[in-house]
């Protein structure tokens, strides 16, 4: 009977001793628990594209670690669709991370997909520009293979405006020329022709006129590409009142205006051709003789096209430029030009006060100061 009894008890006690070692291998299924899963970054009103920045990041998608009940080997696929009802849709990425980043040529792609495109002349059926829609996006977190019974979690859709930012025409195109005795710095010759630069059918130059004629070219060193007076008449013009019909063999343009420097525009948006007159540049402030008032301002002459000069004695002080006499609101000061480029002469400094005026530090003297916007300098000699 004792025997019997020592065996039931060594039974039972390697039953308990198996059933403590499964124990120690418990295997965890993971079940969705806390509060589901979603983006936690900020999103843009509008996304633009263009082809030119199809390398950058166009946005980060970033969320919190999924909470399955349990420590697992969570996957996170981001998936993107044309529809929010997600009918069909493509994984943009997958990670065992909390983030995925999509770059403006993925979204470029879909905005392919939804017919957009950056040409500015075609609409949609609305007669909308062609530019403009929308993607969805949205997270899937899942435990296991991809496939099959998965335990999951899937966020709410976001939408992404997107648009093609169009083509813009900047209008730049071929330059014409001006030659004739009128253009004191051209003459009768290719060696120095006045360049007007063209932007959007406008083309514009300074120019120091005289009492002579000239003659618009489209060609440089070609004669034969003359444009007188008649053919600006012809096409419907309205033309400065300084400039007549030469009558001469050419019938170039001839002006009559007071000689000096003046802004020519030929406008072929509005068919006109204008002269305005130069301006001067004025000095106030107490670095100069006249100090801070209009009552004696130091005036820079346009002594060339874009080129201003003046001869004034410089006091250790402030002052500022201006290119109307009388308009305290006309002022360009110290910031002004250097934002614009130019080189300054290192006497005179940024002098931080209210108006950031210019400051002279140099030994006080008189001075020749020469603002030349061509070479985008200042100099003191």
């Amino acid at each position: 009977m004792k025997k019997i009894l020592f065996i039931c008890l060594a039974f039972c006690a390697v039953f308990f001793f198996q059933s403590c070692e499964e124990d120690n291998e418990l295997t965890f299924i993971a079940a969705p628990g806390g509060e589901g899963i979603a983006f936690s970054n900020s999103f843009a009103n509008e996304y633009l594209l263009s082809k030119e920045t199809a390398g950058n990041v166009a946005e980060r998608f970033v969320w919190k670690a999924a909470d399955f009940g349990a420590p697992t080997n969570i996957t996170y696929a981001l998936q993107a669709s044309l529809s929010q009802a997600f009918s069909t849709f493509d994984v943009v990425g997958s990670t065992n991370e909390t983030n995925v980043a999509i770059s403006v040529e993925q979204l470029l792609d879909y905005a392919e997909d939804l017919g957009l495109d950056d040409d500015p002349s075609t609409t949609d059926a609305n007669g909308n520009p062609n530019n403009t829609g929308t993607v969805y996006f949205r997270l899937r977190a899942y435990v296991g293979a991809g496939t099959g019974n998965n335990t999951e979690m899937i966020s709410s859709p976001q939408a992404l405006n997107i648009k093609w930012i169009e083509k813009v025409d900047l209008g730049v195109c071929d330059p014409i020329f001006v030659v004739g005795a009128a253009a004191v710095d051209a003459g009768w010759g290719w060696g120095t022709p006045i360049v007007f630069n063209c932007s959007s059918d406008v083309f514009q130059a300074k120019v120091r006129l005289t009492n002579e004629t000239f003659r618009f070219f489209t060609t440089e060193g070609d004669w034969g590409s003359g444009l007188n007076y008649p053919y600006y008449a012809g096409e419907g013009y309205t033309i400065d009142p300084l400039l007549e019909n030469a009558n001469d063999g050419d019938s170039n343009f001839r002006f009559i205006g007071t000689p000096g420097i003046y802004l020519v525009v030929v406008d072929g948006k509005n068919k006109t051709i204008t002269l305005t007159p130069s301006g001067s540049l004025w000095l106030v402030g107490a670095a100069t003789p006249g100090g801070w008032s209009w009552g004696a301002p130091t005036e820079a002459v346009e002594s060339s096209p874009d080129v201003w000069v003046a001869t004034l004695a410089f006091s250790n002080e402030t002052f500022r430029f201006f290119t109307v006499k009388d308009d305290w609101g006309s002022g360009l000061n110290y910031p002004y030009y250097e934002d614009e480029g130019y080189t300054i002469d290192n006497r005179f400094t940024n002098a931080n006060d209210g108006d950031s005026n210019f400051r002279f530090t140099g030994t006080p003297g008189t001075y020749k100061v020469t603002v030349n916007a061509k070479d985008k300098t200042i100099t003191l000699e």
